[in-house]
């Protein structure tokens, strides 16, 4: 005889099940927040070099479980966890444009705090050339309430674009 187990989660206001294993034996958590996003459009040339970083936009969601992104009305992405606990974060940002930098860099910033954010960054020389991808990987614990807002910074070159099919994405680790 077939069965499903299911664990209630005690705190969980609307005694929604936590945790729940299907016949086939596939574990569902729908209370597990996690997201992906990402840019379906070239943007217009820009200049990315505020030392604090600039918002990196993104028009599309692909799916939000658990409403832990929102995406603004100027494209700026802000994902708030609902749960404290320890958080892989996958940012890719493809780039053009942008031949006279020394330099290009993605950040995950914490809370808004424009210091203290180099753990999360990833920085990359283009080299002359016309295109650069960089990704950002991040496991990141974040308390409730926390937010994350992905960032780029390019040295000296102010007419860099940000190519579509730029990504974030990120889930809570069970």
């Amino acid at each position: 005889m077939a069965s499903i187990l299911k664990f209630n989660q005690a705190q969980h206001t609307n005694s929604t099940d936590a945790m729940s294993i299907d016949t086939g034996g596939r574990v569902q958590m729908p209370a597990n927040p996690k997201f992906s996003i990402y840019l379906s459009t070239i943007t217009a040339s820009t200049n990315f070099t505020a030392a604090a970083g600039v918002d990196i936009p993104f028009d599309t969601i692909d799916f939000n479980v658990g409403s832990c992104i929102a995406i603004s009305g100027s494209d700026v992405a802000t994902f708030t966890a609902s749960v404290t606990g320890y958080y892989q974060f996958n940012l890719l940002v493809g780039t053009d444009s942008m031949e006279s930098a020394p330099w290009v860099s993605t950040y995950l910033v914490i809370d808004g705090a424009a210091t203290g954010n180099i753990t999360y960054r990833n920085i990359e020389d283009p080299e002359s050339g016309s295109y650069l991808t960089l990704s950002s990987p991040a496991f990141i614990y974040l308390t409730a309430g926390q937010t994350v807002n992905p960032k780029l910074n390019v040295s000296t070159d102010t007419s860099g674009r940000i190519r579509h099919g730029t990504r974030f994405s990120g889930f809570l680790v069970p």
